[in-house]
């Protein structure tokens, strides 16, 4: 109980925090003008959506501090957790929506671009410096899981009709599978789908398109170049404990036959760690190399892209080569919907995951 607590206040202290950390030149997805980043309201638009998302988040916390005290029971307590930090994202989505339009509405009202001057800042030099992770080191995983493809299907007739697929936090079996050509390899397709959607998004961290301020270039490359390389260390991480975590299950309970695994738990908490820890590093790396914009010299500013992003949320620019473009809100990457590679990775994640639901 205590670790989906642990949970949920990391996601809330996030949630509460992300308007922070974004790049100051982008505020709930709207692009602000390298002049205006210090605006009264801006500050005021961020500290209320802050104060509002940690006022629900703490009571929400309360609340389930004061279930520990009574007798409900671990799978209730943990089913109504994830339900209040499921409406906690609602809210937030919500929050974000309603301080996208009011900072659009103000920028528009004020008529910012008509002040200053749009410049377009451009550094060739800074990709020499670029410390992404090879598309190479994602590549191995992928061989692994297809090595236990493999060797699973060789093994074929000496794995039992009946196998276990699902274990509770005790590590005792709580769900069965019968044995057949798909579902004996349904843990490693999916581990593969997620393999390949990470060694393609590493191919797309190395070629997406750098955003550089125009007053704050030397800062905002470092931003970029910190981003890029915790970036790729963070999802190699990811990768490689997901693998861990699927093929020691599927190697000890389908090739092995030991439907009990007590250390399933110990690796998935194992996983939770280097996810969440993994993700405060980044965060903090970025922080420590954003923008500041203390001292401005002059109207000039980057150019935007709004036009491109729907919702502040939703990029599609088919003149953008790149796959991977920084989000406007909050910390990471999202997809450019307008390359065909997006398709593919959604693709990839998902035919696993349908195939053995409509198995």
């Amino acid at each position: 109980m205590l670790f989906i607590l642990s949970i949920f206040i990391f996601v809330g202290v996030l949630e509460i925090v992300t308007p922070y950390l974004t790049r100051k030149t982008t505020v709930f997805g709207v692009s602000i003008p390298e002049p205006y980043v210090q605006h009264q309201q801006l500050q005021i638009f961020k500290k209320h959506y802050s104060m509002l998302v940690g006022s629900i988040a703490v009571a929400f916390l309360l609340g389930q501090v004061l279930l520990l005290f009574t007798s409900i029971q671990e799978e209730s307590f943990v089913l109504l957790s994830f339900i209040l930090l499921y409406v906690l994202l609602l809210i937030s989505a919500g929050l974000y929506m309603f301080y996208h339009i009011k900072t659009k509405k103000l920028k528009t009202q004020e008529n910012w671009e008509a002040h200053v001057k749009t410049v377009y800042v451009m550094d060739l030099s800074i990709r020499e410096k670029d410390e992404v992770l090879s598309p190479t080191f994602f590549a191995l995983p992928i061989i692994i899981t297809l090595a236990l493809i493999t060797f699973t299907y060789m093994n074929y007739n000496a794995i039992p009709d009946v196998f276990a697929t699902h274990w509770n936090a005790a590590g005792e079996v709580d769900g069965w599978t019968e044995k057949t050509w798909l579902s004996v390899i349904e843990m490693p397709l999916i581990l593969l789908g997620l393999q390949i959607s990470f060694f393609i998004m590493s191919k797309g961290m190395k070629s997406a398109k750098l955003q550089l301020s125009a007053q704050e270039k030397e800062a905002s490359a470092n931003r970029e170049l910190q981003q890029r390389k915790y970036g790729s260390w963070y999802f190699a991480a990811i990768n490689y404990s997901l693998t861990i975590l699927f093929v020691v299950s599927h190697y000890k309970t389908v090739i092995l036959k030991d439907q009990t695994i007590p250390y399933f738990f110990p690796l998935f908490i194992g996983f939770i760690v280097v996810s969440l820890g993994g993700l405060t590093l980044l965060i903090w790396k970025l922080t420590k190399s954003n923008e500041r914009f203390d001292d401005l010299h002059t109207n000039e500013t980057a150019a935007a892209d709004d036009r491109y992003w729907k919702w502040g949320i939703l990029y599609i620019n088919k003149n953008d080569p790149s796959l991977l473009v920084q989000k406007k809100f909050g910390v990471g990457w999202t997809v450019n919907l307008a390359n065909k590679w997006s398709y593919i990775i959604l693709f990839v994640i998902l035919l696993p995951i349908l195939l053995t639901i409509f198995k």
